[in-house]
């Protein structure tokens, strides 16, 4: 005689949650027993079971209500987690920018930066710095960022969050002021 079993997922009315357990520089270490982190492709892995975040992606988690976000036992919301993270620079219009990408259908979580976000569009690495509408920014170092992300093969995007909380997408390259007077010449002889 075979008895047959069968697998059949139960939803409980138990909230995955997430667990923050430390602080490192920029990034937040959390430990995700549910996979709710692994499952959205938000965070790096750390080792088994944790990641690290950056706050604009454990905003999303609360904000989206995927989960609840733990810090030190105990549930947090929106106004809690950034009167507790007040340090981290650019951390709402870096979730304005991942929230708008990710409705727009792209997997985006933190990069490498505490400006980055980083996505994948089939073949095509992405690599976004977040800026806010307003804030001075020597060019140099725009210059530098895009240079840094084409040598690492990464298609640079600058998007700036301005005032109202709507960002605009800009693709960055490099041309040299040479090139630029060949393209001139050539317009100009026909």
């Amino acid at each position: 005689m075979y008895v047959r079993l069968e697998v059949v997922h139960v939803r409980t009315l138990v909230k995955p949650s997430v667990q923050v357990v430390g602080i490192e520089d920029w990034r937040v270490l959390v430990e995700d027993k549910d996979g709710v982190v692994r499952e959205l492709g938000l965070g790096w892995v750390a080792e088994k079971n944790k990641y690290f975040l950056d706050i604009a992606e454990i905003t999303y988690l609360v904000y989206k209500d995927f989960c609840e976000v733990l810090i030190e036992n105990r549930k947090t919301d929106l106004a809690s987690l950034y009167s507790r993270f007040p340090q981290m620079d650019y951390a709402w219009s870096k979730f304005t920018v991942l929230l708008d990408l990710r409705e727009r259908g792209r997997r985006a979580k933190s990069g490498f930066s505490p400006r980055e976000l980083f996505y994948t569009k089939g073949s095509e690495k992405v690599l976004v710095l977040v800026l806010e509408e307003n804030t001075l920014i020597q060019a140099s170092k725009i210059v530098e960022w895009v240079k840094s992300a084409i040598m690492r093969e990464f298609t640079p995007v600058i998007a700036i969050v301005d005032a109202h909380g709507d960002v605009t997408y800009y693709s960055a390259s490099l041309s040299r002021a040479q090139d630029l007077s060949r393209v001139y010449l050539d317009e100009s002889s026909s």
